[in-house]
């Protein structure tokens, strides 16, 4: 029953999320986002929410230490919430979310605030994700490499003006292709079938350029051709990607069983 003002729709975990493109038929929960003070609520009748907060209070929400440090414990301050968040600890890849008027995420995400849809496609190439696994964090569970705010904000992205109009259509039309299908595992976009357990059938010298995904090649070729990549190199690229995630998870498993 709260008002619908106070209800602002959020991500909790990527794993909520099925395509690159935030679809809001895909988020399950809602952050009760309330700035007004007790008394401003009072007098503007707002009884559901004082009914949550009274409630809030009976469990003692309010006297846990990072509630009982704000002005109005419930309040969770004035904030934008970013069109582009990528994931904070990535798993087979990195991703580059992309909302339409934004999204609030929880801290599974790193929020990239004034960033569009077409920092999200360039973001969303090969390079970014050799990049993330040369400098990201020791593996955590599972083989995680986890990706500080600061690490995220270093990561060297293609300027978007050194794109043509023509090359600036042929990107966003190839991640809207992406963005709205279900999200692939970075060996499956580049061609390689479904990960074993133990990532035996994963062959970095088995990635062609006429395997890759239709939509992920589109995408990429847009990039690579600003960055004057012959075939060769660009091959050496999607063979160096499959490479060092592969060789990162296989790791974590060997960690496991010692």
């Amino acid at each position: 029953y709260l008002e619908e003002e106070f209800l602002k729709p959020v991500i909790k975990s990527p794993r909520e999320i099925k395509t690159i493109r935030v679809r809001p038929e895909d988020l399950r929960y809602r952050v009760f986002m309330c700035h007004k003070s007790w008394d401003q609520l009072v007098r503007e009748d707002k009884d559901h929410a004082l009914g949550y907060i009274d409630m809030g209070e009976y469990l003692g929400y309010h006297e846990r230490p990072t509630c009982r440090s704000r002005p109005r414990w419930w309040d969770l301050g004035a904030r934008g919430a970013a069109q582009v968040n990528c994931n904070y600890l990535v798993d087979d890849r990195m991703r580059f979310y992309f909302a339409d008027g934004g999204v609030y995420v929880s801290d599974n995400f790193q929020e990239l605030h004034h960033a569009d849809e077409t920092v999200a496609a360039l973001a969303s190439v090969p390079f970014t994700q050799i990049l993330c696994e040369l400098g990201g964090r020791t593996p955590f569970g599972g083989g995680l490499l986890k990706i500080q705010t600061y690490e995220v904000a270093d990561l060297f992205v293609l300027r978007p003006s050194a794109l043509t109009p023509s090359q600036g259509r042929c990107l966003l039309s190839a991640f809207e292709r992406i963005a709205k299908r279900e999200i692939k595992s970075i060996f499956e976009e580049l061609g390689l079938p479904k990960p074993d357990r133990d990532y035996s059938n994963i062959h970095p010298e088995d990635v062609s350029l006429d395997r890759v995904l239709p939509d992920r090649r589109a995408l990429d070729k847009v990039v690579f051709e600003v960055l004057g990549l012959t075939e060769e190199e660009q091959l050496e690229v999607y063979r160096a990607v499959v490479e060092l995630v592969k060789n990162r998870l296989v790791k974590a498993q060997s960690l496991r069983r010692e």
